[in-house]
């Protein structure tokens, strides 16, 4: 494995802002469990666990993982659903120095392949069978291409592809010298995270126990985290960064109880939240969108004590956060970040309606940020650039790839977003597209979002997006890609209407509505816009051999 690692400076930079700290990740949660042994720490679909339980099932494990001969930096995957085992693994391998490697349970032989080699994971945790999929068999019938990869754990059952992973949790006499004598420092690798590839095969950046700290740190301070707080795990946990990081991680980190969502329902969301009592909730905007029809039918005291929603991986509409809060009587907050970058700034529950839902607030303390133009020199103050930043949780860069670490930060360990951002009078982060989603449409940028923005606020829309479509003349048009609500219909020329009457320039309207079922996304809930526009690419040439 390459050797990733903090720059001194950037350590001394980090310690002296007493931001990273002493402690690794599993002790952070070694020290919730002395305090309070008693209290729930995780509730899933399966099992649920105290701390105290918890902390001797990570010890169980990390002691197998010992005995199966797993090294320092060496690497696990475990390819599970929205289960504890994702948890449980990642500290336990934290407990030796070893690394887990999430993959996403949807992920199949092309993606999966490609985390194990480019990994070197030595063994494998999956499902014996979920959802009617064999993964043991997905992962035996590529054996040829993985020479590293040895024994396959498989949870749910056992057969000839895999060893049941059960007996490895379960109480055995565990050698606390010998667990201890394998700690690694708070600056080693201590988590890998999966990028979940909307355009290309995932990345895999490695992080430290302290950038971990740092980040999860960052969000409990925005959401005003309490002991007591019991987050609702909505998002999908599998690529270990959003779904996994805000909802779970950080309530093990700091004495909270975590509650997660197996399978994403928003009916099934919804339930989990009120049964639960939580009192914040983790979800990307895709699931936010899609429960607004549930609580319809529900009234704000319906959630009472649920204080916060946080979402992050993708824009949010300002008309679903708006209808959010009134329907879940709530502060809904946005975190600004990125799986390979970390985190920059969030939204605070005290930032004004309007800052929450139209901006991504501002910069965190150690944070540095500034707005780019395209030969990269910084831009003054107010104008829109390209977000470049430099945080005390950004990742090390990425696993066994040194050239996609060259080309992500910049040589004084800025990280490039990608994204396009402006800076108002107060400080407040506002991302106001992608450097590469802008459609140009005759020499002349569309901004995608700008469009969504306003289509959501038709009442037939449930969900939207805006993506470039193939133009012989002018290269690119942009095409309108609509889910509807239950029982409405929308033509091009309605919501055309609809946009004039809002002031939107004629040059950026949309000039073909699809009306959809549902929208490709990535792993991580994002919607894949390059697919978009290889389904109107597609469609357009059909229409054109029919013509």
């Amino acid at each position: 494995m390459e050797k990733l690692f903090a720059p001194p400076d950037e350590e001394k930079r980090n310690r002296a802002a007493g931001i990273w700290g002493d402690l690794t990740l599993v002790e952070r949660v070694r020290k919730q469990a002395a305090a309070s042994p008693d209290k729930l720490a995780i509730i899933d679909a399966k099992s649920q666990y105290t701390y105290g339980a918890l902390a001797k099932t990570i010890d169980n494990l990390a002691t197998n993982f010992l005995k199966m001969g797993v090294a320092r930096e060496q690497v696990v995957a475990c390819q599970v659903p929205n289960w504890a085992e994702m948890a449980i693994v990642h500290l336990a391998l934290n407990r030796i120095g070893a690394l887990c490697m999430p993959i996403h349970d949807s992920w199949r032989e092309m993606e999966v392949a490609h985390m194990l080699k480019q990994s070197g994971a030595i063994a494998a945790i999956v499902p014996f069978n979920y959802a009617g999929f064999d993964y043991p068999a997905m992962i035996a019938a590529m054996r040829g291409e993985l020479p590293k990869l040895g024994k396959v754990y498989s949870i749910g059952g056992a057969g000839a592809h895999s060893t049941a992973f059960e007996p490895l949790l379960a109480d055995i006499p565990v050698d606390t010298k010998a667990l201890d004598a394998r700690r690694p420092d708070p600056n080693d690798p201590g988590a890998l995270m999966a990028s979940s590839g909307t355009t290309s095969l995932p990345k895999i950046s490695v992080w430290s126990s302290n950038n971990i700290h740092a980040l999860t740190r960052a969000f409990a301070l925005g959401i005003e985290f309490v002991p007591s707080d019991v987050a609702a795990a909505l998002a999908p946990a599998g690529t270990g960064a959003i779904g996994y990081c805000y909802p779970i991680l950080t309530p093990l980190l700091n004495g909270g109880t975590t509650v997660i969502l197996e399978k994403w329902d928003p009916a099934a969301g919804v339930e989990l939240i009120r049964k639960h009592r939580c009192t914040y909730g983790t979800a990307v905007p895709a699931q936010l969108t899609q429960m607004l029809p549930i609580l319809e039918t529900l009234k704000p005291t319906d959630f009472d004590g649920f204080r916060a929603f946080n979402n992050a991986g993708a824009p949010l509409p300002y008309d679903v956060g708006r209808q959010i809060e009134e329907r879940m009587n709530c502060k809904v907050l946005g975190l600004y970040g990125a799986t390979d970058g970390g985190t920059v700034a969030s939204t605070k529950i005290s930032d004004p309606q309007e800052k929450r839902l139209r901006t991504v607030g501002q910069p965190f303390e150690g944070r540095e940020v500034k707005l780019v133009d395209a030969n990269g020199e910084k831009l003054g103050p107010g104008e829109p650039g390209e977000i470049y930043w430099r945080t005390p949780d950004k990742s090390y860069g990425y696993l066994n790839d040194p050239e996609a670490t060259a080309a992500a930060f910049t040589p004084d360990r800025f990280y490039k977003s990608g994204d396009l951002g402006r800076i108002d009078d107060e400080g407040y982060l506002m991302i106001i597209g992608r450097v590469k989603d802008m459609i140009l449409r005759g020499g002349r940028n569309i901004s995608p979002r700008l469009i969504e923005e306003v289509m959501i606020e038709h009442p037939a829309i449930l969900e939207v997006a805006v993506a470039p479509m193939p133009d012989r003349v002018l290269g690119e048009r942009a095409c309108a890609f609509a889910i509807l609500r239950k029982g409405a219909t929308l033509t091009f020329e309605e919501i055309i209407a609809f946009l004039k009457e809002r002031k939107v320039s004629v040059w950026q309207l949309p000039e073909r509505l699809e009306v959809m079922e549902d929208l490709p996304r990535s792993a991580g809930g994002k919607i894949a816009k390059n697919k978009l526009t290889d389904f109107i690419a597609a469609k357009l040439k059909n229409e054109a051999d029919r013509a």
